[in-house]
């Protein structure tokens, strides 16, 4: 029996019951409502399609990237004054290396700006051998085979270019995490080893990188690579960004 026939029979018994009834009735219609709408939300809650949405990275110490002052100013103007940044820029577009680390780096979520590293290192050179280190990334022995690189008479995986480019990622994620996320401390760990840099904090008592006396090569490292960044972005925008997405390529 509907709800309007059930109260065309209960009209005589008077008002209470037809009132009675139609609380009865909107009683059972909103039950109804409240069944109707938790399936609704179980249906769509297991069948939604996941975010696609890009993910938007936050990159600790991104002013480093920015940073000036005397010491990086001096070298933005020998930079700006030759051809360096260019030609190793020319070099990692070419052969499209650049297309290859940024994808590693981002993998490993590491500052884009670290995948320019080889403009210093080795003007992206896949053989370079400077006599201690060897190849794009200079890896010495010792390092290369703490992260997984087989170096020996018949193979050096140091001169392979990928395999020494996911090492790298991992060395210097490594390098992040033991500093802190202050990447000019990891960039010098890099470059004299991070038991060396981690006993200059200690012996010096700061961890300000721009007040720790270090040996010249180490020294001059970090804001030799910073100048080479500006330069780079300032000067070859359309090589600096080759081989990753606009938007990631600049954290800072």
């Amino acid at each position: 029996m509907s709800c309007e026939q059930r109260n065309f029979h209960l009209r005589k018994p008077g008002l209470i019951s037809i009132f009675l009834s139609e609380y009865f009735c909107k009683t059972k219609l909103l039950k109804l409502q409240l069944q109707l709408l938790v399936l609704a939300f179980l249906f769509t809650g297991c069948s939604s399609i996941p975010d696609s949405s890009p993910r938007i990275r936050q990159y600790s110490n991104s002013q480093t990237w920015n940073k000036t002052n005397p010491r990086i100013k001096k070298y933005v103007q020998v930079y700006s004054n030759n051809r360096h940044v260019k030609t190793c820029l020319d070099k990692a577009t070419s052969s499209r290396y650049l297309h290859y680390i940024h994808r590693v780096f981002y993998k490993y979520e590491l500052p884009p700006e670290l995948a320019h590293l080889p403009i210093l290192e080795s003007c992206f050179d896949t053989k370079a051998d400077s006599g201690s280190a060897r190849g794009m990334w200079q890896f010495t022995k010792a390092t290369a085979k703490d992260y997984g690189l087989k170096v020996g008479w018949l193979a050096d995986d140091r001169l392979n270019w990928r395999k020494s480019t996911d090492s790298a990622a991992r060395y210097l994620k490594k390098l992040g995490e033991r500093f802190n996320q202050n990447w000019e401390l990891a960039l010098a760990g890099y470059n004299g080893g991070p038991g060396y840099l981690e006993r200059q904090i200690k012996s010096q008592g700061t961890r300000n990188f721009w007040k720790l006396k270090l040996r010249k090569e180490t020294h001059e490292y970090v804001p030799k690579f910073l100048a080479m960044l500006r330069v780079a972005r300032k000067r070859y925008p359309e090589l600096y960004f080759q081989g990753s997405p606009r938007a990631w390529a600049t954290s800072g």
